[in-house]
């Protein structure tokens, strides 16, 4: 996996926002209201919550794929569209990978602890 940068310049735009932009090719007001629109339904304030990014995942065709604990660095993707969601320490960290390209703001991920992978279903 390689890494290329992508920091849309918005104020306020998290990595969970970052992640469905890139993924999704939508906006960020559109993925925003997305989520948002999710976390009220679920009875949450905020759409950085897990059940809520994976409701969007799953809404737009990602399937939750169970990883053993491994790190980030020792993954091995196929081509295709992901979301990998990851930690070290209390930093909890969300990015997208397209075909095998991880694009975030920085490449402070690969040392980060797998939690969760999302996939694209074809």
């Amino acid at each position: 996996m390689k890494f290329q940068e992508y920091n849309p310049a918005i104020k306020n735009c998290d990595c969970v926002i970052r992640t469905f932009m890139k993924l999704l090719e939508k906006d960020y007001l559109t993925v925003r209201r997305d989520l948002l629109s999710i976390a009220e339904s679920l009875g949450y304030d905020s759409y950085n919550v897990t059940e809520v990014f994976e409701k969007y995942f799953e809404k737009n065709g990602y399937t939750k794929i169970e990883e053993e604990p491994v790190i980030v660095n020792d993954l091995s993707l196929d081509g295709g569209k992901y979301g990998i969601f990851c930690y070290r320490d209390e930093d909890y960290h969300l990015f997208p990978v397209i075909d095998r390209v991880a694009f975030d703001k920085s490449d402070r991920f690969w040392k980060m602890n797998v939690i969760s992978l999302y996939r694209l279903e074809k």
